[in-house]
């Protein structure tokens, strides 16, 4: 009838809700800087930029 509530121990105290958040946070940025990281590093590491040509009368047949 009479529900009993358990005891917690010290140690298994509840983490406070801005902790979840801070943690979400602190994915999100770390995200947007690995997306920033790799755009730099796609135009750091693009090849040569070469002229391609081709010849418009192989379309004609």
């Amino acid at each position: 009838m009479f529900r009993r509530r358990r005891r917690r121990s010290a140690f298994a105290r509840r983490t406070p809700p801005q902790v979840g958040y801070a943690l979400i946070g602190l994915g999100v940025i770390a995200f947007i800087a690995a997306f920033v990281f790799f755009i730099r590093q796609s135009d750091t590491l693009a090849p040569a930029q070469a002229e391609v040509s081709v010849p418009v009368d192989a379309f004609r047949e």
